[in-house]
């Protein structure tokens, strides 16, 4: 009894040194990290992991429900789609077409009502709030310098930067992206309690805007641009700009560094998958919702055009402002993405829009794109072409 009371002191002992070791070399994340994955028997960030971290609610305040398409209810995946599907571990998938709702499924006790981190989708999201902004007079320009309204901006390297080089991903700033390593500035962004000083504290390693270099430090800082622009916190601004002017039917959840702290903003934004189909219906058309344009029709155009910078020694295709490029057949698809395969994809020349949730995405292709990403626009496309029995 003795011998195991002193190897418990001494485990106690080791755990508070490694902590203490960990918040004086600047890592404070790590055992937050450790606390919320390897302690609870995960490896990761989870698409289920809001209750983890401080957040905000983002009310449904004037709900619209989406129009249900004549076919709903009637057509079904095969059984080969639904093992595609069910192979990474999707939770829901939707589709729609000419505005109205066609087809959605839910696996794992998921339903139209859960709510899923979007990880990356969220970028998207400030990108529109980006053009709205615009419209309404609050930035001048996409060549506005960013230190107009950060301080933090105004030494002689990042006074170089401004709001095209965050959009478009090209700001030459050395923010460390893994989804993978616990030292990266992604796990100190996520786990970590401090992340507006973790993304306005970048030393610049290249010239802005030369090359395309995904660091979701851009989107932090396009997002405390905001901020600073209207003087009013993220969540409201969604609340006022998104959320209620496109009648999302659920709340939806930003989760915050800490409770007094700031947005998570290149993630985090957490929402049904019936509710992120709005923001692909509003790009499907245009920049409108319901006849009202949102988002200016010169800002959506040129984010989803491939922005003019280099990309692994190529021309950049595949990135507009905070949107992802590609074509399929020829025709053009933009979509949103994050970490674990979340997606939202627009298909223009089919009048279709489709959302895929889940907790698990293929590799990355030689075009820059996840392989699964392409499975799933097949997938939407056939039951867009199917007719009911």
């Amino acid at each position: 009894m003795r011998i195991l009371r002193k190897l418990l002191l001494w485990a106690i002992g080791l755990i508070v040194v490694l902590v203490t070791i960990s918040y004086a070399t600047g890592n404070g994340h790590l055992p937050r990290g450790m606390w919320y994955t390897y302690l609870r028997g995960r490896t990761a960030p989870e698409i289920d992991d809001r209750d983890f971290f401080p957040y905000t609610t983002i009310s449904a305040t004037t709900p619209q429900p989406w129009p249900k398409g004549a076919r709903y209810g009637q057509l079904v995946l095969s059984a080969e789609q639904e093992k595609e599907l069910t192979d990474l571990y999707s939770v829901g998938f939707a589709v729609w077409q000419h505005d109205s709702l066609i087809f959605e499924q839910y696996w794992n006790g998921w339903d139209a009502d859960s709510v899923s981190n979007s990880f990356s989708v969220a970028k998207s999201y400030i990108s529109v709030l980006t053009g709205i902004a615009m419209s309404e007079g609050k930035i001048t320009s996409v060549f506005q310098p960013v230190s107009d309204f950060l301080p933090e901006f105004k030494d002689e390297c990042h006074a170089k930067i401004n709001i095209y080089h965050l959009l478009t991903m090209s700001t030459g700033l050395d923010w460390s992206e893994s989804g993978a390593d616990p030292f990266s500035d992604n796990a100190k962004g996520y786990y970590g309690t401090n992340v507006r000083e973790l993304s306005l504290s970048q030393p610049c390693r290249d010239e802005p805007g030369k090359e395309f270099d995904y660091i979701s430090g851009s989107t932090q800082i396009m997002a405390e641009v905001l901020e600073a622009a209207y003087g009013k916190p993220l969540d409201a601004l969604v609340q006022a700009k998104v959320w209620g002017p496109l009648g999302c039917e659920h709340d939806a959840y930003w989760g915050k560094d800490r409770e007094d702290g700031d947005f998570k903003a290149f993630c985090c934004l957490y929402a049904t998958a019936r509710d992120f189909g709005r923001i692909g219906q509003l790009y499907l058309d245009s920049g409108m919702w319901n006849g009202k344009q949102i988002v200016p029709r010169e800002y959506w155009q040129a984010s989803i055009t491939p922005a003019r910078m280099m990309d692994k020694g190529e021309p950049n295709k595949r990135y507009g402002y905070f949107w992802w490029l590609a074509e399929v057949d020829g025709q053009p698809i933009w979509y949103c993405r994050g970490f674990h395969g979340e997606y939202v994809v627009v298909i223009p020349n089919e009048d279709l829009v489709f959302v895929r949730t889940g907790m698990k995405r293929e590799e990355v292709n030689l075009t820059g794109h996840p392989t699964d990403v392409f499975k799933w626009i097949d997938i939407a496309r056939s039951i867009a072409r199917q007719q009911p029995a």
